[in-house]
Protein backbone atom coordinates (compact mmCIF):
# COMPACT_ATOMS: atom_id res chain seq x y z
CA UNK A 1 0.00 0.00 0.00
CA UNK A 2 2.66 2.19 0.71
CA UNK A 3 4.58 1.71 -2.23
CA UNK A 4 1.29 2.99 -4.40
CA UNK A 5 0.63 5.81 -2.08
CA UNK A 6 4.47 6.87 -3.23
CA UNK A 7 3.71 6.32 -7.05
CA UNK A 8 3.40 9.99 -8.79
CA UNK A 9 0.26 8.87 -10.52
CA UNK A 10 -0.82 8.74 -6.34
CA UNK A 11 0.59 11.50 -5.19
CA UNK A 12 -2.33 14.10 -5.33
CA UNK A 13 -4.70 11.99 -4.14
CA UNK A 14 -6.53 11.63 -0.43
CA UNK A 15 -7.55 8.29 0.68
CA UNK A 16 -10.02 6.94 3.02
CA UNK A 17 -8.43 3.58 5.23
CA UNK A 18 -11.54 1.56 5.97
CA UNK A 19 -11.82 -0.70 8.49
CA UNK A 20 -14.14 -3.83 9.17
CA UNK A 21 -14.59 -6.58 11.25
CA UNK A 22 -16.90 -9.97 11.18
CA UNK A 23 -20.12 -9.99 12.90
CA UNK A 24 -18.89 -11.93 16.02
CA UNK A 25 -19.25 -9.35 18.77
CA UNK A 26 -21.93 -6.65 18.93
CA UNK A 27 -22.33 -4.08 17.21
CA UNK A 28 -20.96 -1.05 19.12
CA UNK A 29 -17.40 -2.82 19.90
CA UNK A 30 -17.32 -4.00 16.27
CA UNK A 31 -17.85 -0.42 15.09
CA UNK A 32 -15.12 0.81 17.88
CA UNK A 33 -12.87 -2.51 16.69
CA UNK A 34 -12.87 -1.52 13.14
CA UNK A 35 -11.93 2.42 13.72
CA UNK A 36 -9.27 1.52 15.63
CA UNK A 37 -7.90 -1.51 13.23
CA UNK A 38 -8.43 1.66 10.48
CA UNK A 39 -6.46 3.94 12.44
CA UNK A 40 -3.44 1.91 13.09
CA UNK A 41 -3.20 0.93 9.60
CA UNK A 42 -3.36 4.66 8.65
CA UNK A 43 -1.07 4.99 11.18
CA UNK A 44 1.79 2.00 10.04
CA UNK A 45 1.24 4.27 6.33
CA UNK A 46 2.29 7.58 7.85
CA UNK A 47 5.10 6.39 10.35
CA UNK A 48 7.30 4.32 9.42
CA UNK A 49 6.39 4.87 5.75
CA UNK A 50 5.81 8.52 5.34
CA UNK A 51 2.64 9.04 3.65
CA UNK A 52 0.86 12.39 4.18
CA UNK A 53 -1.36 12.57 7.09
CA UNK A 54 -3.35 14.77 5.20
CA UNK A 55 -4.08 12.14 2.44
CA UNK A 56 -5.13 9.37 5.16
CA UNK A 57 -8.60 9.58 7.16
CA UNK A 58 -9.31 7.10 9.12
CA UNK A 59 -13.15 5.26 9.17
CA UNK A 60 -14.60 2.07 10.74
CA UNK A 61 -17.25 0.84 9.42
CA UNK A 62 -17.55 -2.37 12.02
CA UNK A 63 -19.82 -5.28 10.17
CA UNK A 64 -21.67 -3.14 8.15
CA UNK A 65 -19.73 -4.33 4.93
CA UNK A 66 -19.46 -7.92 5.09
CA UNK A 67 -16.96 -9.67 2.36
CA UNK A 68 -18.78 -12.59 3.28
CA UNK A 69 -21.86 -12.16 4.11
CA UNK A 70 -23.16 -15.90 3.79
CA UNK A 71 -20.62 -16.61 6.71
CA UNK A 72 -20.83 -13.40 8.86
CA UNK A 73 -18.52 -14.64 11.49
CA UNK A 74 -15.51 -15.65 8.61
CA UNK A 75 -12.16 -14.21 9.21
CA UNK A 76 -12.05 -13.65 5.94
CA UNK A 77 -14.40 -10.28 6.91
CA UNK A 78 -12.01 -9.11 9.25
CA UNK A 79 -9.85 -6.56 6.43
CA UNK A 80 -9.06 -3.07 5.83
CA UNK A 81 -9.79 -1.68 1.90
CA UNK A 82 -7.90 1.32 0.75
CA UNK A 83 -10.61 3.78 -0.98
CA UNK A 84 -9.28 6.85 -3.63
CA UNK A 85 -11.55 9.58 -2.66
CA UNK A 86 -9.82 12.01 -4.92
CA UNK A 87 -8.21 15.20 -4.74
Amino acid sequence: MADALHHPVLLGYKFFVIGHTNAVGGREYNLKLSQRRAEAIRAALINPFGVDPARLEAVGLGEEQLRDPLHPDSQINRRVQLINIGN
